[in-house]
């Protein structure tokens, strides 16, 4: 049986306390109470914590998300999670292998199926580090966000006012901020249904317009275009602002709330940076990305041992140089 190639994102996981324990807690103890909370639960009660993050949203299909497991690897200092996604609304069907008929899954009774993600978290610096397995089926990193907020806020335990999860970029989206000076082209494409909520983060009238022009026919997805001068052309035109000015505030919503992230099913820029350096940027493929092997315990299954100990050293290798990146 071959070997599975999973890939894996990075992400610092962030906990704002309530003022009353802003002194005696942090992000480390609050992800940990979190946990101790879930595993309280499965232990104590034999139940898992199950959140749906579409709960408030009116006609959108439900989204269950609990962790069913959360251990401690004390030599490791990491906690070796998995997150489960209820598949409520499309259910799979049974293959034969060798008559490749199919079976429905017409009898479930009181089971369910369910997408899982791996994701380890790196306890052993001032901030949790997530080493998140990419699984296009299953739950995300904004889905483990969600989770971990809705536990520590005022909805369960009541020791956390916010929570974040930031992604690690190869070239991040504060670098960019930082260095353009002009826009050379952009792409966007997304969700008519997701439009008015990208307006109120990113505040343009640009996004007025494509929602404007998404009313006229009503398509699926929309993809905007802009070509102002190509890469290595030189820049003896005068700066874009108002692409600029736009370009800036969609950067300003993702670096500010990484929500915005999956609000785009592309995003991709072409821009001249300080001193005329031309540069690219691409949201959806400039996340850090580890690719880590690993056999198949059964097909279509990992060896979970074996995928957390190959993922490790290349995580404590990360962790390692963004330690010596910071003294």
């Amino acid at each position: 049986m071959n070997e599975a190639q999973v890939r894996f994102n990075i992400f610092d996981f962030k906990f704002t306390p309530y003022n009353r324990s802003s002194k005696s807690k942090d992000s480390l103890t609050i992800l940990k109470e979190a946990i101790q909370h879930i595993n309280d639960e499965k232990t104590q009660k034999q139940k898992a914590i199950v959140i749906d993050r579409h709960d408030n949203r009116q006609d959108s299909e439900s989204r269950k998300l609990f962790v069913s497991s959360a251990a401690y690897i004390l030599k490791d200092k990491v906690f070796k999670c998995r997150i489960a996604l209820i598949r409520d609304h499309k259910i799979p069907t049974l293959v034969n292998r060798t008559t490749y008929t199919l079976t429905p899954f017409d009898e479930l009774g009181n089971k369910a199926i369910a997408e899982t993600t791996n994701f380890y978290i790196d306890m052993s610096g001032k901030i949790p580090v997530v080493c998140c397995e990419f699984n296009s089926n299953g739950p995300r990193i904004l889905d483990i966000e969600y989770y971990f907020r809705y536990i520590t806020s005022f909805n369960m335990l009541k020791i956390s006012k916010a929570c974040k999860a930031s992604l690690h970029m190869d070239n991040s989206v504060s670098n960019v901020l930082e260095s353009i000076t002009d826009v050379l082209k952009f792409r966007i494409k997304t969700k008519p249904n997701r439009l008015s909520y990208l307006y109120q983060e990113v505040e343009d009238p640009f996004i007025t317009n494509m929602n404007a022009l998404a009313n006229t026919v009503s398509p699926n997805s929309l993809k905007v275009e802009a070509s102002f001068r190509e890469i290595g052309n030189g820049s003896n035109q005068t700066k874009n602002l108002p692409a600029l000015s736009f370009i800036k505030r969609v950067l300003s919503a993702i670096k500010e709330d990484s929500n915005v992230t999956e609000e785009f099913d592309d995003f991709y820029l072409e821009y001249e940076g300080e001193g005329g350096v031309e540069d690219t940027f691409h949201l959806l493929r400039g996340k850090k990305e580890l690719v880590v092997c690993c056999s198949y315990k059964s097909p279509g299954n990992y060896n979970s041992k074996e995928l957390y100990e190959n993922a490790k050293i290349q995580f404590s290798q990360y962790i390692q140089e963004l330690t010596s990146d910071k003294t």
